[in-house]
């Protein structure tokens, strides 16, 4: 009876340390890297639809997708809720076909500004574990350099965003963490980030 007494204090103890909240007031600076975003996707569909309307013709091949780099401020509002502004840069290059002739390449850059939110549900010294969405807005600009003058230079936009299905944060004020979700960032995101 009495271990069965000191094990409930001892897990007590833990869970409410495990639990305690994200301290308002609370900054943190980061460096991430994203796969599989929605900025790859937008390319995809966009080449597609090109070489669909041009009914095969012109086409494009040996894509490079490079992952989404960036960094991220965060500042905790209130605890366990903290409000975030982060940019991000992702290059994808590839060669431009027409009929099956490499005609040139196209390097597209994707720069993006978001704003969003985490809520931390759990919240100790070592792990941290959150979930959260932003919006954001995607600046992209294709640069073409061929002989064809099918293709062109062209700069666009859009609207962007990020939903963490699931975070982990690993460690005390230094620390790796680990995302995934969906959007600009990535279906993975993973990085290191400095609270204080």
């Amino acid at each position: 009876m009495r271990s069965k007494i000191i094990l409930a204090a001892v897990l007590m103890v833990f869970g409410t340390h495990l639990l305690s909240a994200q301290d308002k007031g609370t900054n943190e600076i980061g460096i991430g890297a994203g796969f599989a975003t929605t900025n790859d996707f937008i390319n995809l569909t966009t080449h597609l639809i090109v070489s669909g309307g041009s009914l095969g013709n012109d086409t494009y091949a040996n894509t490079t997708f490079a992952p989404a780099f960036g960094v991220i401020y965060k500042k905790a509002i209130s605890d366990r809720w903290l409000f975030y502004a982060d940019g991000y840069y992702q290059g994808i290059s590839q060669d431009v076909l027409v009929n099956d002739v490499k005609v040139g390449d196209v390097k597209e850059t994707f720069l993006t500004v978001g704003f969003g939110t985490d809520y931390h549900y759990v919240s100790s010294d070592l792990v941290q574990l959150y979930s959260g969405v932003a919006v954001a807005y995607t600046s992209q600009s294709s640069d073409y350099t061929g002989a064809s003058s099918d293709f062109e230079d062209g700069n666009d936009g859009f609207f962007n965003f990020q939903l963490n299905a699931i975070g982990l944060r690993v460690g005390k004020a230094l620390a790796g963490y680990a995302e995934l979700g969906v959007g600009y960032k990535g279906i993975a995101n993973i990085g290191v980030s400095y609270q204080f």
